[in-house]
């Protein structure tokens, strides 16, 4: 395992944070849902720049995030090379899936008229055929991201714990996180989903910026699981 390994990971997951915190700020300024009894129930814009600013956003996000997680493999395969193995796979899956939703968002920006302002209903204006599917793409890509990401943090925690030190706490919280995000499907828990997304939003900068900094000690190889 070489430091720049590690360093590259944590770099790549205070991307993942930064272009995950632009894409949520961005969204919730430039839309909102759809008024009830809308003859459409496609997203409201109200600002097109700021949409396709997070929709670009996001899909950067869900494509440093892949590239964090083989990074982390590299980097943290010797102490448990399963469950890392695992917990990369989903995180790895977790940002393809995700960059997809995002990719919706900017064809949806494409399909989408802007609304004159917050008030305005969408109606019944002839909006081609695909704009309501790519819109449930995009939410379901979204919410299967957020999960697969939560599953990765909980994979993540047995890795964590073996290497001992402060990750041990680290590794009780990924698992707390990543159980909470699993309530993403709950539409009852919005604010676990609220509470949830932010926790991983730190979870993403503190742990980037601990391994940019080469705060992280060299793992030890596995006893119990083959290499």
């Amino acid at each position: 395992m070489s430091m720049s390994t590690i360093r590259i990971s944590g770099l790549l997951l205070i991307l993942t944070a930064i272009a995950t915190a632009v894409s949520v700020m961005t969204r919730l300024n430039s839309s909102m849902e759809p008024l009830a009894g809308s003859p459409i129930q496609l997203p409201i814009i109200l600002d097109t720049v700021q949409y396709v600013i997070a929709g670009a956003a996001r899909v950067l996000s869900g494509l440093a995030l892949p590239a964090a997680a083989v990074y982390l493999w590299m980097a943290l395969r010797v102490s448990q090379p399963q469950a890392m193995g695992l917990a990369a796979i989903l995180l790895a899956l977790s940002g393809a899936i995700t960059a997809i939703s995002g990719a919706c968002m900017l064809a949806l920006a494409a399909g989408i008229p802007q609304a004159a302002d917050g008030s305005a209903t969408l109606m019944a204006w002839g909006a081609p055929g695909w704009l309501e599917p790519m819109d449930a793409v995009r939410w379901i890509a979204g919410k299967v991201g957020f999960t697969l990401a939560g599953l990765g943090l909980i994979a993540l925690g047995p890795v964590q714990w073996r290497i001992g030190g402060l990750l041990k706490i680290s590794a009780v919280a990924d698992v707390i996180i990543g159980v909470a995000m699993l309530f993403i499907w709950v539409d009852a828990a919005t604010v676990m989903h609220r509470v949830s997304g932010i926790a991983f939003l730190f979870w993403l900068i503190i742990s980037g910026v601990w391994l940019t900094l080469g705060l992280l000690k060299s793992p030890q190889p596995a006893t119990s699981e083959p290499t």
